[in-house]
């Protein structure tokens, strides 16, 4: 049986067996212009298709829907362009004998960003960066597991090394560069998603013991992964499980492996790593960022690109927005949702458990925000209503929030230390990038006492692996620094619960 599906203005022929849903359909035949960040279990809503059929015509859920012959599917590609590719943090120089060009890739959960550089002197020549085509078998690390254990580990495999094949092929055509020019490939990203770039079934990691299959830290040659460039392949070396290549690239060029007092880091994004520590010893731990940072899961929530609402603030009794790429906002991305739960908690819309309030209850005037979505509590971010943050969508943000108190507060005591005594605060991620730091702290997300002493650095993985691009040291010290780390495991810990129970509150 046959599936015809129009994904922009290319159209695809989809073979598909009796009781495949739409997305099962789409996930066997490669398509990428569909997001599903749930998993395909028909609770996040975002996998909407536009349908004809004989039996059907108009919108539906791709998830839920079975495929019919004869069927016709249109999806419409993501705007590609994402605000995650930038860093502040510190670059080797490098290695000099040098010719020719390499290619950085940070593989993110939700964003793929991929940079071209001259190996000669570092200098940047081009930059593309997008949401992760695996999207589609789901928004998070988890659900692509189940997809591996499920039997579509090659699927989530070629998702990945078609997307890197095709933005080298973008950046070398916009450079002027041949293929064979590329001298070096470095990639970065946490352990799951290296171990689908290698095409590696890390489905193991999804049960106890959660052991990978390997922690890289390698050179490998490009055609042996399946890309089309058949140079060297630097795959950045991971700490554990869920403490991939993408936090030791963030201790790398944040400057954290070198001080001395004791620094926390948290490198912000589908799952937060939090590690603490300084030159000769760092414990570090990885939670679960749910909604806080995963804006996907959020019922209008979008990564940071063009539409995404990234800011807002309280102005003459109304929402002023702060909409990326200047157009009518699309959605809401993580900093944007932590500004809007800070005005609402300063407003005393938001209650110290976390409820909205009824608009009767509240004095504010923003009180004409509040209302009500399929008998559920909601604040209003546009006039026209179609945008709005809900209940559903606050009660995981404090699920994410606590998650993250809790592992500071962990981390701390097996430092011994306390947050108050720390030298510095550094922010990784997109999240980290944007957030303000003023309502994260008011919230909770970040310690209030590390307020002022905070500092956004931004990509700091992408910036650890210039540096492995670029640097034979930078490669000797990565490698170095994960002897260094001592992984914490928040789950059996036994201060863990208590302080997330506490972390829950507003306060």
């Amino acid at each position: 049986m046959t599936l015809t599906v129009f994904e922009g203005k290319e159209k695809h022929e989809l073979k598909f067996k009796k009781g495949d849903t739409i997305l099962t359909a789409l996930q066997n035949g490669g398509i990428q212009s569909i997001s599903a960040p749930c998993g395909g279990k028909g609770s996040c809503k975002k996998c909407s298709v536009n349908v004809i059929s004989k039996e059907f015509s108009g919108t539906c859920l791709a998830c839920t829907t079975e495929a019919k012959e004869g069927m016709t599917v249109e999806l419409i590609p993501e705007e590609r362009h994402s605000f995650a590719d930038s860093s502040d943090a510190d670059v080797y120089e490098p290695t000099p004998g040098q010719s020719g060009y390499a290619v950085v890739c940070d593989i993110g959960t939700t964003v793929v960003v991929c940079q071209l550089l001259d190996l000669t002197d570092g200098r940047l020549l081009g930059r593309i960066s997008g949401s992760n085509n695996q999207r589609i078998f789901g928004g998070d690390v988890l659900s692509r597991l189940k997809s591996a254990e499920e039997g579509h580990a090659d699927e989530i495999h070629a998702q990945i090394v078609a997307q890197v094949d095709h933005y080298v092929e973008e950046l070398c055509t916009e450079a002027g560069i041949r293929l064979d020019e590329i001298a070096m490939m470095s990639v970065t990203g946490n352990t799951i998603m290296m171990h689908f770039f290698a095409g590696i079934n890390p489905a193991q990691l999804g049960t106890a013991p959660f052991q990978p299959v390997t922690l890289f830290g390698e050179m490998k040659d490009g055609k042996d992964i399946g890309l089309e460039y058949a140079g060297k392949v630097y795959l950045c070396p991971a700490v554990a499980g869920f403490m991939g290549s993408d936090v030791v690239c963030g201790l790398l060029s944040s400057g954290m492996a070198k001080a001395e007092g004791n620094t926390l880091m948290l490198d912000v994004g589908t799952n937060t790593e939090i590690v603490l520590g300084n030159r000769e010893h760092m414990f570090a731990c990885s939670v679960d960022g749910g909604a806080t940072f995963r804006a996907s899961l959020l019922e209008h929530g979008m990564t940071a690109r063009e539409g995404a609402i990234a800011g807002v603030k309280h102005v003459d009794g109304g929402l002023d927005l702060k909409v990326l790429g200047s157009v009518a906002p699309e959605g809401i991305c993580g900093s944007g949702f932590i500004d809007v739960l800070g005005i609402m908690f300063d407003e005393e819309i938001l209650d110290e458990m976390g409820h909205i309030v009824d608009p009767e209850e509240t004095e504010s005037d923003l009180a004409k925000y509040i209302g009500e979505e399929e008998d559920r509590a909601v604040f209003y971010l546009t006039e026209d209503k179609k945008i709005f943050i809900s209940q559903v969508d606050i009660s995981k943000f404090q699920m994410a929030k606590a998650a993250v108190s809790a592992g500071i507060d962990v981390l701390c005591e097996e430092a011994g230390t306390d947050v108050a005594s720390l030298d510095g605060l550094l922010l990784g991620g997109a999240f980290g990038a944007f957030v303000h730091r003023k309502n994260a702290a008011l919230l909770g997300v970040i310690p209030d006492e590390l307020l002022e002493k905070s500092e956004k650095l931004g990509n700091t993985a992408l910036a650890g692996a210039i540096s492995a691009a670029v640097s034979e040291q930078a490669r000797k010290d990565l490698e170095a620094l994960t002897a260094r780390v001592q992984v914490v495991d928040m789950p059996t810990h036994p201060s863990f619960n208590d302080a997330f129970t506490d972390g829950m509150m507003f306060e």
